[in-house]
Order: C-alpha cells, then sequence, then structure tokens
C-alpha cells in the first residue's frame, strides 16, 4: 500500500476565493477543524487536474520532497451558492470531491521574496538541495507550471529559515490528456527550466558538484523511480475510488514516466543544469 491513504472530508465553511490566473481555489474551514485551499476539477472527465495533485502529492511523499497536509474536501452546493463566486465554481464543478491543501499560516511566495546573489540569502533556506531536487521532479513529470516566472513555491518560517515547500501539480504530464503521452516525444524544458531561475543559479553557485554528488543525485533519482513504481499500482487503486480513469490511460501514465530511455534524458538534463552555470 501507498505510504498513506486517501482521506475525505467536508468543508464547513468557505473564507474567501483566492483568485489567480488558474483555479482561483476557495480558501475553506473544514470538518476536521483546519483551514484549507481547496480546488475543484472544472468538470472535466476524466478529472486531469486533481488526479494530477494526487499523484503529485503521492509522489513527492516517495521522492523524500515537503509538501503540504493534504486532503479530498466535498464542498457543500450550498456553501457555493451562498456565495458570489467567479465562474470558476460552477455548482457542477463540485460534482466531485476536491483536492485540498493546509493553510500555512505566515508562507511566502518565493515570486515575492528577495533573491539577492550572496551567501545571505543562501542561508535563509532551510533546505536547498530540495529545490534543485524539485527541478528533477518536475522534469520527470513534466510540470508545465512551475518555472522561473511562475515558481509555485512557498517559503514556510522554520526555526529562523525558510522551508521549500512546492505547491500546484495541476499541469504535470505537459498538461496533456493521458492517452496522448509518449515517452519517445522528451523534450528538455531549456528556459522554463526551475534552475534557469534566480533561485535556482543561487543555489547551484553556492553548491560543489563533483563526480561524488552527481553519483548521490543518480542513486537518488533511480531509488525515488522504484519506490514509486512499487507504489504506483497502489496509489491508482486509491485514487479510482474518487476518480473515474480508464485503465489505459493508467497504463499510458505508467509507461511515460517508467520509460528508461525517456528516465535518462530526464537525469542527463537535470546533471547538465547543475553542472552548467
Amino acid at each position: 500500500m501507498p505510504t498513506r491513504l486517501l482521506n475525505q472530508i467536508q468543508a464547513t465553511s468557505i473564507i474567501e476565493e483566492i483568485y489567480t490566473e488558474g483555479h482561483s481555489p476557495l480558501k475553506i474551514t473544514a470538518s476536521d477543524y483546519s483551514i484549507y485551499v481547496a480546488k475543484n476539477g472544472k468538470g472535466q472527465t476524466p478529472s486531469i487536474f486533481l488526479i494530477n495533485e494526487v499523484v503529485a502529492d503521492y509522489f513527492l511523499a516517495l521522492w523524500d520532497l515537503p509538501a503540504a497536509e493534504t486532503n479530498l474536501v466535498t464542498v457543500p452546493i450550498e456553501l457555493i451558492q451562498a456565495e458570489k463566486l467567479s465562474n470558476n465554481h460552477r455548482i457542477g464543478f463540485y460534482e466531485t470531491p476536491c483536492f485540498a491543501s493546509k493553510w500555512i499560516a505566515n508562507a511566502i511566495d518565493l515570486n515575492d521574496f528577495m533573491v539577492l546573489p550572496n551567501r545571505k540569502t543562501y542561508n535563509q533556506l532551510l533546505n536547498p538541495i530540495d529545490f534543485i531536487r524539485i527541478s528533477l521532479f518536475d522534469e520527470w513529470l513534466e510540470n508545465d507550471d512551475r518555472k522561473p516566472t511562475n515558481y509555485n513555491l512557498i517559503l514556510e518560517p522554520n526555526t529562523k529559515k525558510y522551508k521549500i515547500i512546492p505547491i500546484d501539480h495541476a499541469f504535470i504530464f505537459g498538461t496533456m490528456n493521458y492517452k496522448y503521452l509518449n515517452p519517445n516525444e522528451y523534450i528538455p524544458r531549456a528556459n522554463d527550466h526551475l534552475m534557469a531561475s534566480e533561485m535556482g543559479a543561487l543555489i547551484r553557485a553556492q553548491m560543489l558538484i563533483n563526480q561524488q554528488v552527481i553519483n548521490n543525485e543518480r542513486e537518488y533519482f533511480y531509488l525515488c523511480l522504484s519506490r514509486c513504481q512499487e507504489n504506483f499500482d497502489a496509489i491508482f487503486e486509491q485514487i479510482t475510488t474518487f476518480y473515474s480513469i480508464e485503465p489505459s490511460e493508467i497504463e499510458s501514465i505508467r509507461s511515460f514516466i517508467f520509460s528508461d530511455t525517456r528516465n535518462q534524458k530526464v537525469f542527463d538534463e537535470y546533471i547538465y543544469r547543475l553542472t552548467h552555470a
């Protein structure tokens, strides 16, 4: 079984709509007395955006990368009807449970953080190695929505430093319908690679990249792939309890992310980014 089981809780109130260019999620309180940011699936069948979020959430744990605590949340229709919300929140969008991340108080959007090219800025980061590994994670899953102009990373205050936490994985798999995924069509993300960002340049400049580091990163990558492969079936057994997805689409995802040839190219691109400032 995967490292955890999907839980479903219920929204008890809507605090506000968080206006974004994408999903404009809802900030809600839930039946476990916690505050969440909840994203609906926009009525899609299959619910690609939500399935992507759940898949990435499971894989982040298997990669030992940080993530916000998550749940699936049912939002009662009467709560939607009682609020003045944008068209991102039509009643029909709430026939399936939302994907919801627990609200992290006092977090800073990395897009709003002053990244200065010096050691002092670097020393403010609790987990800089996770930043570069998130870039590998994104390359592996072809995350279209994390790039130098849109980090989709938050900084959580932690013991006088900031913990880097990735958010928003609705647009992995190249934002494509699963049946069109083709491991033979891998193209490096070039200027959209996370390591091409100001934060990437800062972290890279503070690291000594030698053969031992490269060997360690290769071992880490293939260990993570092995964990994901071992848990893949159990993860999708969980997902299909809540969201409809065809077996052929699941197999398409499997073939895409576990292609040996593609994954070698993904890792080669990662090492290129680490070794070329």
